[in-house]
């Protein structure tokens, strides 16, 4: 009996049970195709560096991922000689930022190398001569090329020679083209990104990468699948998307425990009735748990098939098809299951209490929706139409917290996002325009800022230009330190004015080669003083300072030389930014649309705007934009539930309204008030709850004052205007099914 009123109770409400089901859908989709998304990143990034048959690669030992190593290419003669290496070849692996796709990786090979056979060629043939170019399957589709066609790179014309597949999303979005030119194109001339090495007696492996990493201290050399520091990083990838899905899955969870508790409420009587012919309470806690457990797994069935419709749907934009190339496992289904029944049995624990509870005589004296009868009509009457909005909401306080809290949930994590973003964006800026910096310059179409190479030829010239007072070179670089996986190294040039933006509180500031001044939380948590030496990628420096700038990315970090930092990160009269002081301030924007005229490879702007302009911030704030989207989607199917629960549950008062006079529209007006005063509600709750989150992502040692949240105007426009529409698009449906209720047949209503 138990399992057939079970279904029949949740086909009794259609529209409620399949709105429950959407929103848990939308959270478990959420779940879904944000882990394929990072496990197709992550397992993209491995398979560009491990698909060749390769038995060791040899990279910078230090780097963050391999992307970022630079290797001297005369080490690959040396290595050849060792006894038992077979074969050695060299690739280097770089980021190109084109129009329609911001992250187009380009690899250069050695033609003649046994990498080679790992780009299966499917039309044309192989590179024979300079400026010959093979782009990947995916890549010729998306830019529509053929084999003999141009294809420009940032500004320098290739040749398309042949398409190929290899099966990885990463490569065949990509392009390939000889190691000398991609030497000449990415200005790493005899360097390499990384080799990769055939042995002929497997048994000497390990003896061979011992004997590699003993003589070239700075280099670590790793079978295929080996633990790395980028398997680190690649597997935060990985978690990435299903921590990010939670939040959506949570608030389709609460609007679910909404549904459920108003289930109850509606079904007081029946229940009643149930107890009294002999239910146990545990009976019924099983029946409304039930009920709960097989909307949240047919809501997360529903999810799973969502979430593969919107990975495989993201493939079909160019832009993105290769980055985000979603790859599905066993566990990204098992969690999202998981993750979604969990939520059903957790969101049906208290209605089911609530309901177990339920004393028999009163439950079977409970009315369905009117007071008692001994209101007269007229009194009655007079009740509703005095009853304003926020009156109708707390009249059931528990479901409207709920609503809150679920809805809260969703735009505090937006809000929590967006203060993150604001605050990074205001550190970069306030780091670059310190000091008499009014306009930076980085290399045009760069894909990261670490990424950036500027020509200190480049640098000269600009300095010699008539409207400009001086220019500070500036490396920045990721590297690690013993205890910090990310350290941030800044290298300067002590003559140049950038230096004195560092607030030495300890020692002095940089005078020579193979010094450091530490940043006052890195020495702090690596439990390092002045006079200390330590090893940054390798080198050893000496402590000679400790400053403390207010700006968390720089006070976890450190500063050293500029010569120091281009032998450290391979960027020999190499920069990555220049900061530029101006005679005339007020000339800023000028100069810098004639500096960008005169240098075509380098983007120009003035200190307080040029994020707008860095691919870095630009992907942050897509990123922002999806997360608002998914925030709108869910949080307006948990508004549609709980307001169409509102106008169920007052038929006969709506029927009695319509009955004295009110025509559609004061209905229709009600019920959007009411809508709108609960998402205004949901918003300020939200800003508490993403206030909250970032406190306590503040909290993390270390690493927490990167979480410096920043809450400006802007962003409260932003979110007035999501819970705005939140409140619109959850009302709208109950609204128009409340004002079309005739009166005669809500009077009835039971």
């Amino acid at each position: 009996m138990a399992d057939n009123l079970i279904v029949s109770n949740l086909w009794n409400r259609k529209t409620r049970t399949l709105l429950t089901i959407l929103g848990i859908a939308m959270g478990v989709a959420a779940v879904v195709s944000l882990s394929a998304l990072g496990e197709g990143m992550s397992r993209g990034m491995e398979e560009v560096f491990t698909s060749s048959d390769a038995d060791l690669m040899v990279a910078q030992k230090d780097a963050m991922m391999v992307l970022f190593s630079k290797v001297d290419e005369s080490i690959a003669a040396d290595i050849e000689r060792i006894p038992g290496v077979d074969e050695v070849t060299g690739a280097i692996v770089n980021i190109v930022q084109m129009d329609s796709v911001p992250y187009f990786i380009v690899t250069g090979e050695d033609t003649r190398g046994f990498s080679m056979s790992n780009y299966r060629l499917i039309a044309g043939g192989p590179i024979l001569q300079r400026k010959q170019i093979l782009i990947g399957k995916l890549a010729a589709e998306s830019f529509d090329k053929d084999v003999g066609e141009a294809f420009r790179l940032e500004g320098t014309t290739y040749r398309v020679a042949g398409i190929y597949e290899t099966g990885t999303s990463f490569e065949d979005g990509g392009a390939v083209m000889s190691l000398s030119d991609a030497q000449r194109f990415f200005d790493q001339r005899y360097q390499v990104s990384y080799f990769n090495m055939r042995v002929n007696d497997k048994t000497r492996i390990d003896a061979i990468k011992n004997e590699i990493e003993n003589r070239w201290p700075k280099l670590a050399a790793t079978r295929s699948g080996e633990q790395t520091r980028q398997t680190e990083m690649l597997g935060m990838y990985r978690s990435f998307g299903f921590y990010m899905g939670i939040f959506a899955v949570l608030v389709g969870g609460l609007g679910m425990m909404n549904s459920t508790l108003m289930s109850v409420f509606e079904r007081t009587r029946e229940i009643g009735v149930l107890r009294a012919i002999g239910w146990r309470r545990r009976r019924v806690i099983v029946m409304i748990l039930g009920e709960s457990v097989i909307v949240a797994f047919v809501g997360g069935v529903v999810g799973v098939g969502v979430g593969y419709g919107l990975t495989e749907a993201i493939k079909l934009s160019p832009a993105v098809s290769s980055m985000l190339s979603g790859a599905y496992t066993i566990d990204i289904f098992v969690r999202a299951l998981g993750l979604s029944i969990s939520l059903g049995i957790l969101s049906g624990l208290y209605p089911a209490w609530r309901a177990s509870k339920l004393l028999p005589a009163e439950a079977m004296r409970a009315g369905t929706n009117l007071p008692v009868s001994t209101t007269s009509s007229m009194e009655l009457i007079s009740r509703l139409l005095s009853n304003s909005s926020l009156r109708n909401l707390w009249r059931r306080p528990t479901r409207t917290f709920v609503t809150l809290t679920s809805i809260g949930l969703g735009v505090g994590f937006t809000f929590a996002l967006m203060g993150m973003a604001s605050g990074m964006e205001s550190m970069f800026t306030n780091y670059m325009s310190a000091g008499d910096s009014d306009l930076i310059v980085e290399e045009k179409d760069a894909a990261d800022a670490t990424l950036s190479v500027i020509s200190e030829r480049t640098a000269n010239s600009i300095r010699a230009h008539p409207e400009v007072k001086s220019v500070s070179r500036i490396v920045w670089g990721i590297t690690t330190a013993p205890g910090l996986p990310f350290f941030m190294v800044n290298g300067l040039d002590p003559r140049e004015s950038k230096i004195n933006d560092y607030n030495v509180r300890e020692g002095r500031t940089l005078q020579r080669s193979g010094e450091v001044i530490l940043g006052r939380l890195a020495a702090n948590s690596l439990k390092k003083e002045l006079g200390d030496k330590m090893r940054i990628a390798g080198a050893r420096f000496i402590i000679v300072g400790i400053y403390e700038n207010g700006v968390s990315f720089e006070d976890t970090g450190a500063a050293i030389s500029l010569r120091d930092s281009q032998n450290l990160f391979d960027k020999q009269g190499e920069v990555s930014f220049l900061g530029v002081a101006l005679h005339d301030q007020k000339r800023a924007v000028g100069v810098a649309n004639l500096l960008e005229q005169q240098f075509a490879d380098v983007m120009v702007g003035t200190t307080s705007t040029f994020t707008e302009k860095m691919q870095d911030f630009k992907t942050m704030e897509s990123m922002m934009n999806a997360m608002s989207g998914l925030t709108m989607l869910v949080g307006g199917i948990v508004m549609m539930n709980a307001m169409l629960m509102s106008v169920f549950e007052r038929t006969q008062e709506i029927g009695l309204l319509r009955a004295v006079g009110w025509k559609r529209k004061s209905v229709v007006g009600m019920i959007v008030v009411e809508g709108l005063a609960l998402s205004l509600f949901s918003g300020i709750a939200g800003i508490g709850i993403g206030i909250g989150l970032n406190s306590l992502l503040g909290l993390i040692p270390l690493y927490g004052s990167f979480f410096n949240p920043i809450y400006e105007g802007p962003i409260f426009v932003q979110i007035s205007v999501l819970v705005l529409v939140l409140g619109l698009v959850g009302s709208i449906y109950p609204a128009w099914k409340g004002a079309n209720l005739k009166p005669i047949e809500a009077l009835r209503y039971e």
